[in-house]
């Protein structure tokens, strides 16, 4: 594997706006080969002000930005913006799915003392012109599942499209919160209602967070990756992977990768390989890309290729063992992650994140990778 090209998607050192911090990056490829990332633009990580951005990759080496208007007023009240996936009508036309947070009490994302997370829905929404334009807004009903938040592109599969998204918080009242790794189900793209548990550990004693899911057309399966959290021990745990059975709409138990890392995006190769994009958070920090040859039960160490790789020599939440609480606080520190990843052609993926020198000016960023 190498690096042919790398660049920026939005660059926040030369941008001139107060808001210089990108996050959450997605990629999205229509059927038409035309290219789109999404990333949320804030004044902070933790901000009130998080707008939802698309652009589009129009010549190989550079990205227009066509829209960041997407509304954040609903019910009467403030919110932000946090994840925009988009994804493919049936009728060629783009979609997308919004992770909408309610910033009207409060900005902070997680609150220790209800251990419970910002109030969130997941809101549909329309363009009919290449996502120049966006209308018909609509929640996506959950019922009431708490704290939703979007994790992972919409995967667009012979059962219909999966819209991937976690819960946290108490699933009855005066309970204490859990985490949930879960899928919501739609055959046409317009209505959603089926919801489908992805991962959960019986006891919650292990968290599936960030999953990130990819659809492998030679076996027929979806491919999900998480970044691992033993809350009892409150500590990361090797990156975990599970497989679907579309028939059952069931998910195989996550069992360990081996890769010492966070959120990873998983990539189907031909030849039943499977790339990983994913965050390596520990020192020294970076951004990787590792390669399996068979299908994500073992993976090549020796030749994974570093895509970024920080300056900071110590990683807030990495140098020794957090308190959970704290480690939420660390979170706000991290300048780098959010790994996505499409294939160009056969031979060339093309990856996205975020990444930048100090945590107020966050750029997103992307790479080119042969094979």
């Amino acid at each position: 594997m190498k690096i042919e090209k790398q660049g920026f998607i939005f660059d926040s050192e030369k941008a001139e706006t107060k808001k210089k911090v990108c996050m959450f990056t997605s990629l999205f490829k229509h059927s038409s080969g035309r290219i789109f990332s999404s990333f949320r633009l804030g004044s902070r990580k933790d901000s009130a002000d998080g707008i939802g951005v698309i652009a589009e990759f129009v010549d190989e080496s550079e990205w227009e930005i066509i829209f960041s208007d997407f509304e954040t007023q609903f019910e009467g009240k403030k919110g932000d913006i946090k994840v925009v996936e988009l994804f493919e009508r049936q009728d060629g036309g783009i979609s997308a799915v919004l992770s909408w947070f309610d910033c009207s009490e409060r900005t902070e994302l997680y609150d220790a003392s209800s251990d419970t997370i910002l109030p969130a829905k997941l809101i549909l929404v329309d363009s009919y012109d290449m996502g120049k334009s966006w209308l018909n807004y609509r929640f996506v009903d959950i019922g009431n599942l708490p704290g939703p938040a979007l994790t992972g592109p919409i995967l667009r599969t012979p059962n219909g499209y999966f819209v991937f998204f976690e819960t946290y918080g108490p699933e009855k009242p005066g309970g204490t919160s859990c985490h949930v790794a879960r899928a919501i189900l739609s055959i046409d793209g317009i209505n959603f209602g089926k919801i489908i548990t992805v991962a959960r550990h019986p006891e919650n004693a292990i968290y599936y967070w960030d999953q990130r899911s990819t659809f492998d057309f030679e076996t027929g399966k979806i491919i999900t990756m998480f970044w691992t959290y033993d809350r009892k021990n409150e500590q990361d745990i090797d990156i975990h992977i599970s497989y679907t059975d579309l028939k059952s709409l069931t998910w195989t138990v996550p069992v360990s990768t081996g890769i010492k890392g966070q959120i990873a995006a998983p990539v189907p190769v031909n030849g039943g390989r499977l790339l990983c994009f994913y965050v390596h958070r520990h020192y020294p920090g970076s951004m990787r890309l590792i390669l399996s040859e068979d299908g994500g039960k073992t993976w090549n160490f020796e030749k994974e290729l570093v895509i970024y790789q920080t300056s900071e020599r110590m990683l807030a939440g990495t140098s020794k063992k957090s308190s959970y609480s704290q480690y939420w606080e660390d979170m706000n520190m991290w300048c780098f992650g959010h790994p996505s990843a499409v294939f160009l052609d056969d031979k060339h993926v093309l990856l996205s994140y975020y990444a930048g020198n100090d945590v107020s000016a966050l750029s997103a960023r992307y790479a080119i990778v042969s094979l």
